[in-house]
């Protein structure tokens, strides 16, 4: 069984599947690596089991896998001639011979179908009756495939003419044929074409000399002066670019915002970190206002590439920003800190789109990354070793730890050594304040059945101060906390 492509630039090349199994996505990994919209990371996977079937199975993509436009989940048998669509990818299954059965082969609508011919002409070889099918793929659902082309009637005959009652040959009074008077059809219609062809040139240059008046006029009013034209309001757009080398090792951040989508690349080889994402969801037209203006206020828009010394002197790293919209436009690319006024450019970016959307740590490079996962397991162990002085450090531990751990989670196995430790961390500080929730609550319950409610409303306060006010377990406590209130505030002993 092979894989022919139907449309791209691989159009009619063939792909040999293997009994191992072939994996299609748009990592370099993939045996058919597909980079292209629509295609996820690892998108699906053919395999070939025990009886010989060949069988397909998405593996969770997130635009879905397709044989002739049934959507594909649990593993399905692959037929020859069958049509995969992946993304914008159509690819045909063909058996060993590089060619699909021509009846699971739709015929393309731009196709003409043969003609059927007499049973008198000699009959042809089967190869030379089934024209070649062709390598692309035409699939408009529109078009029907079958339909086939009309042929257009032939005109009635016209009836013959009566003849002359002036003679049996047509002939007039003075002996001339009198079909001869008026002129042909062919020669009506000549004439009509000129006539038709006359009016439109004659009103062509009415039109034309109309508007050379209007125009005219209309400069006479201002002054003599051409109007100018109204001002074209360009779309917002914006590319940021952080790259640097160091010896072997790579780093190219990207961002793009265009025609309101946000698009981010992140590419560290050496250090196996890989990201990229789209985000399907326009951005917010109260944010792209509020970006423009921050950019506007900082005085970016005025920059000039030339003024801005330093920007060559090292090739090692740079940062670029491009910003456009309306009738402004600003490409600056800066090769260290020698600009104010761009590194305010960019920390705009950073607060108001990267921290927005939680991108602000895929943005950094390996060095800044493990510091500052080393800087939060810092605070998240002095947190927690306070915990029993200060219980309401607890939370603060919890949350320093998950920080740290995000930090890690963005390397490949194997992981930093201070992983597990920040695993090890996070697991056991989530434990106790799980316990003191459990405790908390039966404290309260208790007091509370012993009618002991200023006791019940001591410990409600005390798990207030630990659990975050934004949590749900601190909204219990609060609703629990009022209810024992008001019954004590109705005397109820």
């Amino acid at each position: 069984m092979k894989l022919m492509y139907l449309n791209g630039e691989m159009t009619g090349r063939e792909v040999e599947l293997l009994p191992s199994g072939v994996t299609i996505g748009r990592e370099s990994d993939n045996v058919v690596q597909l980079l292209m919209d629509g295609v996820s990371r690892y998108h699906a996977k053919i395999d070939c089991d025990a009886s010989g079937n060949w069988m397909i199975r998405d593996l969770g993509s997130t635009n879905g896998t397709f044989i002739d436009d049934v959507s594909v989940h649990d593993p399905v048998p692959l037929r020859n001639g069958a049509v995969l669509t992946i993304g914008t990818q159509l690819l045909r299954c063909v058996d060993g011979s590089g060619s699909a059965t021509s009846g699971s082969v739709p015929v393309s609508p731009a196709q003409p179908q043969a003609q059927p011919q007499p049973s008198s002409l000699p009959q042809q070889d089967a190869s030379q009756q089934i024209p070649p099918q062709p390598a692309f793929f035409f699939r408009p659902k529109s078009c029907d495939p079958t339909r086939q082309l009309s042929v257009e009637p032939e005109p009635p005959k016209a009836a013959p003419k009566a003849k002359s009652k002036s003679g049996e040959h047509g002939k007039s009074f003075f002996g001339k044929d009198s079909a001869k008077k008026e002129p042909s059809d062919r020669m009506k219609k000549l004439i009509g074409n000129v006539i038709f062809t006359l009016i439109v040139i004659i009103a062509a240059f009415i039109g034309i000399i109309v508007f050379l008046l209007l125009n005219h006029d209309s400069r006479q009013e201002s002054g003599g002066q051409t109007p100018t034209r109204e001002k074209v309001s360009n779309p917002f757009v914006l590319y940021y670019e952080k790259e640097s080398v160091t010896g072997t090792s790579v780093f190219r951040f990207t961002l793009q915002v265009e025609n309101g989508l946000m698009e981010v690349t992140l590419d560290e080889p050496l250090n196996k970190r890989r990201y990229y994402e789209l985000f399907k969801e326009p951005l917010p037209e109260n944010l792209v206002n509020k970006l423009k203006q921050q950019i506007l206020d900082s005085g970016f828009l005025d920059l000039q590439q030339e003024k801005i010394a330093g920007t060559s002197q090292d090739n090692s790293q740079h940062r670029r920003i491009m910003v456009g919209f309306d009738n402004k436009f600003c490409d600056v690319k800066v090769a260290n800190d020698v600009s104010e006024t761009f590194n305010h450019a960019e920390s705009i970016i950073y607060e108001t789109l990267l921290d927005e959307y939680d991108l602000g740590v895929i943005s950094q490079n390996v060095d800044q990354i493990l510091e500052d996962a080393k800087r939060f397991l810092f605070v998240a162990d002095e947190a927690y070793r306070s915990i029993d002085t200060t219980p309401s450090n607890l939370p603060k531990a919890i949350t320093n730890y998950r920080l740290a751990l995000r930090r890690y989670a963005l390397f490949e196995d194997p992981k930093p050594a201070a992983w597990l430790t920040a695993k090890n961390g996070l697991a056991e500080a989530e434990a106790k304040l799980e316990s003191i929730r459990t405790e908390g609550n039966k404290t309260v319950k208790l007091y509370y059945e012993l009618k002991e409610y200023e006791k019940a409303i001591a410990e409600c306060n005390r798990l207030l101060d630990i659990f975050p006010p934004d949590s749900k377990t601190h909204k219990s406590i609060r609703e629990t906390k009022l209810r024992i209130e008001r019954k004590l505030s109705m005397g109820d002993k």
